[in-house]
């Protein structure tokens, strides 16, 4: 797990006083999406394997402290099989925080935990429950620096105490749960006496000695390191089925892919002469890898990994909040839960792909439904034209209609929150090649996610949404279609979690002037309405300027503050100055832009 601490709002005169108050004079912004060269993915419908087990749709600490939020209406979409919680940072500490012992600050983390249980392990869910044992004791990170682990100076007495505690509530409740015994006991934040150390070993080998004691046939997961690691994985498999102490799962956190990680831990097991034991990844997805594109590409994946279930990472609302880490903003659902949505009404079997140039595939054919749907995600930025070949169509005749044709439709899921709907790009019926059928689709942005449905051909052609290309403000990159140039006094902010891309251009210098080039009808403009913004001047290709005041008395950090009239078909121009002048409730005159949005 890797909570973040509350992030302050930002406020661009607060990071200007961080910089010493220097103003950033042509600021290097980072890179713009990648115009990368167009790919080619294939969907093989002859090569039909195993029913789709939502494997991705998992959460750590996305529940809200009782369990009951969010609602059914947004979860159950999602057909979640995976939840992971212990309490971590509520109130009291934990075990540990009681004095190592059990009292109101153990009693509220287990009772949180179990309550979250309680609602997901029952119908209409049927999910797991990973009990993350070590934030029921108090390693969430906020443990003090005199803190005793368990088994410091080979006394384990207190440890064992613990999980016969922990193990008696947690049968009292008639909850089923599986144990995660220490999580990421590689890093300093949780575990501070050394990876796959003589200590980490005699504090494992005593809490599933203990758990196995009190309950013969519980779960056990591990060993939870932060990332995965072939050879700490090595040591950890040879150590514990040495000590009769292997988990019952094996776990670990992120990786650069899930597919050729599982591959390896399975390889591993192999050469240890252990039997096949099914594998979890209970956090992925780093932060800045939480948006549309990258989450359906970690899905799609999975869905190729073998792995039994995997668990959204928490890194914004740690950890009672109740947003499955801000899928949900606002009680409304953002571009990440459209994903999840799709992924879990990929349906039937699933079918053979093969991804290309950063872009990988997940699809299903279910002949019940008589549907083929296919998620598309990109791990890199991706844009271009991605082809996607659909093989052997013989094997679902049914896709034929009467008319010889397959209808598609395309779907869009642009990275915002919050999301209404993805929008609709292509509902056609398209005449296929002999046995394939190559449907393209543009990547108008490098962190949306796309869905292609295939049904039969019905003989009609149905509208196309107009396009919409997103810019986030750090786009500069002049040999693209749509960019944005930066004057001087200007300067880029990073980590901004509630913008686009999590980045902010901005300028409180009165005067100081941008130029977003593009090309297009009609340009939308993002940026931060507060209450320390300024007045901005816009002015369409030297056109008559227009003011925009961006104050507000509560913040709304990207959403749209002006729309550009309907424009000639073309490259155009928008100039956006600071005016230096403000609101009189303003506390200041900045201007911060997120974004633009061109069509």
């Amino acid at each position: 797990m890797n909570p973040s601490t509350a992030r302050p709002r930002w406020r661009a005169t607060a990071l200007a006083a961080a910089l010493g108050a220097a103003v950033l004079a042509c600021a290097t912004l980072g890179p713009s999406p990648a115009a990368a060269a167009d790919t080619t993915v294939s969907v093989d419908l002859g090569n039909q394997g195993a029913v789709p087990n939502q494997a991705g749709s998992g959460f750590l600490y996305g529940l809200s402290q009782d369990g009951s939020g969010p609602a059914d209406s947004l979860l159950q979409p999602l057909k979640p099989t995976l939840f992971r919680g212990g309490g971590a940072r509520i109130a009291g500490g934990g075990w540990l925080g009681d004095g190592y012992t059990a009292g109101s600050g153990y009693r509220i983390r287990v009772d949180s935990a179990l309550s979250q249980a309680r609602r997901v392990t029952a119908a209409p869910y049927r999910a797991t429950y990973h009990l993350l044992v070590s934030d029921v004791w108090g390693a969430d990170t906020t443990q003090p620096s005199n803190t005793v682990y368990p088994c410091d100076n080979g006394d384990c007495s207190n440890w064992a105490a613990f999980i016969d505690r922990l193990v008696a509530d947690v049968q009292a409740s008639g909850v089923p749960v599986s144990y995660d015994i220490w999580n990421e006991p590689d890093g300093t934040g949780f575990w501070q006496r050394g990876v796959n150390s003589a200590q980490y070993y005699q504090m494992w080998d005593t809490a599933v000695r203990e758990i196995r004691r009190l309950v013969p046939s519980a779960q056990i997961v591990g060993p939870s390191y932060s990332g995965y690691n072939h050879g700490w994985l090595d040591d950890f498999l040879g150590r514990t089925k040495a000590d009769n102490t292997l988990p019952t799962v094996v776990n670990w956190h992120f990786g650069n892919d899930p597919a050729a990680d599982a591959a390896d831990a399975r390889a591993l097991l192999s050469a240890h002469g252990i039997a096949p034991l099914p594998l979890t990844i209970n956090e992925y997805l780093f932060s800045q890898q939480q948006n549309a594109a990258y989450t359906a590409w970690f899905l799609d994946r999975l869905s190729a990994s073998g792995v039994a279930s995997a668990a959204h990472a928490i890194w914004t609302d740690c950890c009672g909040a109740g947003t499955l880490d801000s899928l949900l903003v606002g009680g409304q659902p953002t571009g990440q839960w459209w994903v999840y949505q799709a992924y879990a009404r990929i349906g039937g079997h699933l079918l053979g792909t093969t991804g290309s140039g950063g872009i990988a595939v997940a699809a299903g054919a279910d002949t019940t439904a008589h549907q083929v749907l296919a998620l598309i995600g990109n791990n890199s930025g991706q844009g271009g034209t991605t082809t996607v070949t659909f093989q052997n169509l013989s094997a679902a005749s049914w896709l034929r209609g009467g008319n010889g044709k397959v209808h598609a439709k395309i779907q869009r899921i642009p990275d915002q929150s919050p999301l209404g709907a993805p929008a609709t790009v292509l509902d056609s019926d398209l005449t296929p090649d002999g046995n394939t059928l190559r449907v393209p689709v543009t990547l108008t942005s490098g962190t949306d996610a796309y869905t292609v449905t295939l049904t039969a051909g019905n003989g009609s052609t149905g509208p196309v949404d107009p396009v919409t290309t997103v810019v986030d403000g750090t786009a500069t990159n002049s040999g693209d279609a749509n960019y944005f140039q930066y004057g001087a006094n200007w300067g880029v902010a990073n980590g901004i979690t509630d913008m686009y891309q999590q980045t902010a251009n901005w300028t409180f210098t009165a005067g100081a002037s941008a130029t977003f080039h593009f090309h297009g009808s009609t340009v939308a403009l993002h940026a931060v309405r507060d209450t320390d913004q300024g007045i901005m001047s816009l002015s369409v290709d030297g056109g008559s300027p227009v003011t925009v005041d961006n104050y507000a008395a509560a913040r709304n950090a990207s959403g749209t503050v002006w729309t550009s009239p309907a424009l000639p078909s073309g490259s155009h121009t928008l100039t956006i100055t600071n005016t230096g002048a403000r609101n009189a409730h303003s506390t200041g005159n900045n201007i911060a832009v997120d974004r633009a949005d061109v069509s």
